[in-house]
């Protein structure tokens, strides 16, 4: 391949990498809240904690990011010397994958219809088939 497509695809890349870094200032602030709220109701973090939704968000974040990279023109940036430009550019895809991510998840949210989190808790029991009744708790 010809090393012009690499270096494209070395700075969608990047721009996918900037748009997780985005992300991760969220979790950062998300997992403090959520810290907070377990606190409160006397839980650990590791009680509330669901490690789909972290993943989840962070695969949101690559995709937001790559296309940001992508619609920004991106390889138009490899021959800039202009690193005024290139920092609002870079620090663009950081906030790309920030906003984008709380957007989109935020939309999914509202949505999809609201079920209750896979990590049983007292306040939120497992789910049960309506059909099958729930076993018998012991006394």
């Amino acid at each position: 391949m010809d090393n012009h497509v690499w270096a494209i695809l070395g700075h969608v890349l990047l721009a996918a990498f900037l748009g997780v870094v985005g992300q991760l200032f969220r979790v950062v602030v998300g997992l403090k809240k959520e810290s907070d709220q377990a606190s409160a109701a006397k839980q650990t973090l590791k009680d509330r904690f669901i490690s789909q939704e972290l993943f989840t968000s962070l695969g949101i974040a690559v995709a937001v990011g790559a296309i940001a990279g992508v619609l920004a023109g991106i390889q138009n940036l490899a021959g800039t010397t202009d690193t005024t430009q290139l920092t609002k550019v870079l620090l663009g895809f950081i906030a790309a994958g920030y906003s984008g991510t709380d957007f989109i998840e935020g939309f999914m949210k509202n949505a999809l219809p609201n079920t209750p989190a896979q990590n049983p808790t007292p306040q939120n029991p497992p789910l049960q088939n309506p059909e099958k009744p729930a076993p018998p708790t012991k006394p």
